[in-house]
């Protein structure tokens, strides 16, 4: 039966983020006015740290009771501030006009990645490049929203930066976002004339572009080389983790990324994957769990973007789809699924053949990596069973789970009391934990009580309920932004 460490972390967070502004006097408050990451220095609509002139609209401090269902607050029980999205002009249908000015972050158009091609893409500003451990390198949802989705990430690691138990550094870790043009984008006006571009939603599975100048590059060929840029030992000498995180249709794009990325024995052990919610799956063998789901697409159930038929040219030379597949198995993956994502995701009748909502589409998955790999998930995957949230971007993104594997596992500086040092599960191999709004857990696979997740087991909670004034403590040890409170 899995511990009640939701109310322990709840309360720890809350009463230190209570005490310490009970404890601040006004001298206090002015002198965190600069910099402080807690909620309880500001109001509803203030500007945030690290504001700049020519920041779009829309990206002040939200302080509401949403609890982060609104993907537009800070979730229940963080006491650190939640900056809301930019303000973008146009729409992903007819194009967006402008690339935003994204709050604490800077546009790039250093990557170049064919004959005089950009791919631009966004990075948080003012780190020190020679002390960044991890680069956490975001994807948007259909809208190609990648300013949305950097800012919803920064905002769970700056919840992340406060729970002592993370032992998270924020001067290590990076965040960072491609930006996947459309053509519309181009007409609309947010696309230069050499930025890579995409027809429609093509960037999602790694096929061509669009251009431009007749240009035929894959995203994935474009996401390799940014990735490259970050394993540069000569910008980035100590970079020991690069996480690709997405949810949604970005959450289809990592899968997708995961299972056709080429082989690099330089950086594959330092390479993660977060696929939160996505719509479908590319399926690693010909089996499929709903064997007549009805539709005439029974011939195509198994081509590329559903399974490992048909690949693009990005797959060229890559082997047969046994040995792809087993080079999947292989790689870190944390699959966060919300227990009450029950919307029907992808409508393709390929995706049909694998469930009929996110949810059961990622149960099936799990069962089908386990049917693939002697009964087992593969030990270097995991499924996060999120209680309580649906298809819910921040919820699944902030999930105490899901923060330690985006900003911890595998860092020298991280802590080891999460998800990511669980125990094997009682078949030896792989993982399932479910999240208990807050909680943090260890131990062998756990579920909610709920018939929902396909695994069962026991758990045990990682964090305990503290005293107000440990509390602060921790809270004062673990942020930098914070000493300068006791400065």
């Amino acid at each position: 039966m899995v511990k009640l460490t939701t109310l322990h972390a709840a309360a720890a967070l809350a009463l230190a983020g209570s005490a310490v502004a009970r404890h601040s006097s006004p001298r206090l408050h002015n002198r965190q006015s600069s910099g402080s990451i807690m909620e309880s220095d500001y109001s509803n609509g203030a500007t945030p740290p690290g504001a700049r002139p020519g920041d779009a609209a829309g990206q002040t401090v939200v302080i509401d009771n949403d609890g982060g269902h609104d993907d537009n607050s800070q979730r229940n029980g963080c006491p650190t501030i939640f900056i809301g999205s930019a303000a973008v002009g146009g729409s992903f249908s007819t194009g967006w006009t402008d690339m935003p000015q994204v709050l604490g972050f800077d546009t790039m158009r250093d990557l170049t990645v064919g004959n005089n091609v950009v791919q631009p893409y966004i990075i948080e500003t003012g780190k020190d490049a020679s002390k960044i451990k991890r680069v956490v390198i975001t994807q948007p949802g259909l809208p190609r929203d990648y300013w949305k989705y950097a800012n919803l990430v920064r905002n769970s690691l700056l919840c992340a930066s406060v729970n002592s138990t993370m032992g998270v550094n924020t001067d290590e870790i990076l965040i960072a976002a491609p930006t996947w043009f459309s053509t519309n984008d181009a007409s609309a006006g947010s696309a230069q004339s050499n930025d890579l571009v995409f027809n429609g939603g093509n960037w999602a599975t790694g096929v061509n572009s669009a251009g431009p100048n007749g240009e035929a590059i894959s995203s994935f060929e474009a996401l390799d080389d940014l990735v490259n840029k970050f394993f540069d030992k000569s910008t980035y000498p100590n970079v020991q983790q690069v996480v690709i995180a997405g949810h949604s249709l970005g959450g289809s794009f990592t899968q997708h990324y995961a299972m056709l990325r080429k082989a690099n024995s330089a950086q594959d052990g330092m390479m993660s994957y977060f696929i939160g919610n996505p719509g479908a799956y590319v399926w690693p063998t010909s089996d499929r769990p709903i064997p007549n789901p009805g539709g005439n697409c029974a011939s195509t159930a198994d081509e590329w973007g559903y399974g490992l038929q048909d690949l693009p040219p990005y797959g060229n030379g890559q082997g047969s789809a046994s040995s792809i597949a087993s080079r999947y198995y292989g790689r870190n993956i944390m699959y966060a699924l919300g227990l009450s994502d029950n919307e029907a995701g992808d409508s393709h009748c390929e995706a049909q053949y694998q469930g009929t909502s996110h949810l059961t589409r990622g149960q099936n998955f799990q069962k089908e990596l386990q049917s693939a790999n002697n009964g087992n998930v593969p030990s270097s995957q995991q499924f996060n069973y999120v209680p309580n949230v649906a298809h819910e971007d921040y919820l699944i993104f902030s999930d105490p789970n899901s923060q330690h594997f985006l900003f911890a596992q595998g860092s020298s500086s991280g802590s080891s009391s999460s998800s990511s040092s669980a125990a094997p599960s009682s078949t030896g191999r792989g993982r399932t934990s479910t999240s208990s709004s807050g909680a943090q857990q260890t131990g062998s696979t756990s579920q909610s009580g709920s018939s929902s997740s396909p695994s069962s087991g026991s758990s045990s909670g990682a964090l305990s309920l503290i005293s107000p004034t440990s509390a602060v403590s921790a809270v004062l040890a673990s942020s930098a932004a914070l000493l300068a409170l006791v400065l």
